[in-house]
């Protein structure tokens, strides 16, 4: 009998033969780590809405979503609108337009702490130059951050990412530099207090909703303390929204949780679907960053530089624009938060009638799957994710159940960013989450019928 493996090699070819092309000049075949697949990734020819083509022309469901950017789903036509409008005129003019005037209006009459914005083209760009103006600003050099959270893949931010702590997450990173990072477990405020407590930390910078987007949720109150200590210390206190920001409600996470920081940090929905990032920020410390005409040693000595050639540029600038004018009253979250619960509540039925311990979560409209013989028995999605400890919640699913989790679900025709995390748009419907959920229940009995996972499986045809 074919197993999951033999009918994804078969269902693929034309994947595996791109990809032994791809992987003679591009390390691994990809150019995100997180697109690596085992055994091989799948190529995309084109998308709509939420639906998504191989170039085998193979249909997916798509709850990748752009990595979280597309909560209007792929090719919206105000997004495809703003995009042609923008790119007909000009790509690079060398000069500001009009584009990034309005973007920026826009993300300052919406996020609560921001007075005023800088652009960028990456979310690590932006963590990058947010540390970089904290530190000016307090004239302190110390970063703390959360262990386990994500913000990019500079140097600063893989110190302490991930196990074993006590060398960086990449080799290449000089050990000098985990010196100018200090690092606390999460959800510990007993511990943020005594490495504030020297009074050297120029700031400290979390995601606002879990390490890599809600895999491990903040619990309540968490940030409220957060922002308390930060006051009395003396640090600036920076969310990193590129999750969550435009995502969790216009306002991001700071207006979803009523905690306001001082920095903040942007990409994927703040552009529509574009590459491009932002901080926000107080106008007292985004201030840091202007140029003085004649002063020209204040320029030298003090003020933050920031450089970029394809920062706001034209093409980004016009579809963040017409993006934010779509998201800014809530309704599109609202409706993609609506069918991530729709979601939840159907694979979390399935994994009920089948047995199988794990679960369904998540905060709004990003999704965390965890499943493992080793997890406990909670039907509460949200009991779940405050119950498990946060090293369990990070390896939401196991090896080798995870890679033929992963290929099980896209041989039935259903898509999640590495296997375990996704996002809902808000141009989904109930009908897309109800087969998301048919197709997502026949790759959990595949996985079951092979071995993978305890549970009670039922035979199923391949899609």
């Amino acid at each position: 009998m074919a197993t999951i493996f033999d009918d994804y090699a078969a269902k693929f070819a034309g994947s595996h033969a791109l990809w032994e092309r791809a992987r003679k000049i591009i390390p691994s075949g990809v150019n995100h780590d997180v697109r690596y697949i085992n055994p091989f990734p799948l190529y995309m020819d084109r998308a709509q809405g939420c639906r998504k083509w191989d170039i085998e022309n193979h249909e997916f469901i798509d709850l990748c979503t752009g990595h979280g950017s597309l909560i209007l789903g792929h090719g919206h036509p105000a997004i495809l609108k703003a995009l042609h409008a923008a790119a007909d005129k000009y790509t690079h003019p060398s000069a500001p337009t009009p584009y990034e005037v309005r973007w920026a209006e826009l993300v300052t009459t919406i996020v609560p702490c921001a007075e005023m914005v800088r652009f960028q083209l990456s979310g690590t760009e932006a963590t990058m130059l947010a540390m970089r103006i904290a530190r000016a600003h307090t004239g302190r050099n110390i970063i703390v951050k959360l262990r386990d959270h994500f913000h990019g893949w500079h140097d600063y931010a893989m110190i302490e990412y991930v196990p074993p702590y006590e060398i960086p997450g990449s080799a290449g990173v000089p050990p000098c530099v985990a010196g100018a990072v200090r690092t606390v477990p999460i959800r510990d405020l007993a511990a943020m207090e005594a490495a504030l407590a020297p009074r050297d930390v120029a700031a400290v910078i979390l995601e606002a909703d879990g390490p890599a987007g809600g895999a491990v949720p903040t619990r309540p109150g968490y940030l409220q303390g957060l922002r308390e200590l930060t006051k009395m210390y003396g640090t600036i206190l920076i969310f990193d929204e590129v999750i969550t920001g435009f995502r969790m409600a216009p306002g991001g996470a700071q207006e979803y949780f009523g905690v306001t920081p001082d920095m903040a940090t942007y990409a994927k929905a703040i552009c529509g679907g574009v590459p491009g990032s932002a901080v926000a920020g107080k106008a007292e410390i985004m201030g840091d960053m202007t140029l003085r005409p004649d002063d020209p040693e204040h320029n030298r000595k003090k003020r933050v530089r920031h450089q970029g050639t394809f920062s706001a540029n034209p093409v980004t600038a016009a579809v963040g624009a017409a993006a934010l004018e779509l998201l800014k009253d809530g309704r599109m979250q609202d409706q993609a938060a609506k069918m991530a619960d729709h979601m939840r509540v159907g694979v979390n039925a399935a994994i009920r009638e089948a047995g199988v311990a794990g679960c369904l979560y998540g905060t709004r409209s990003t999704l965390c799957l965890a499943l493992g013989d080793d997890l406990p028995q909670i039907s509460d999605p949200a009991e779940f994710a405050q119950t498990v400890e946060p090293h369990r919640l990070l390896q939401r699913v196991k090896q080798p159940l995870l890679k033929a989790l992963q290929c099980a679900q896209l041989l039935e025709g259903v898509d999640l960013l590495a296997g375990t995390h996704a996002w809902t748009s808000g141009v989904m419907t109930e009908a897309d989450m109800d087969e998301a959920v048919h197709r997502w229940a026949r790759a959990l009995h595949r996985v079951i019928a092979e071995g993978y996972l305890a549970g009670k499986a039922r035979t199923v045809k391949t899609a």
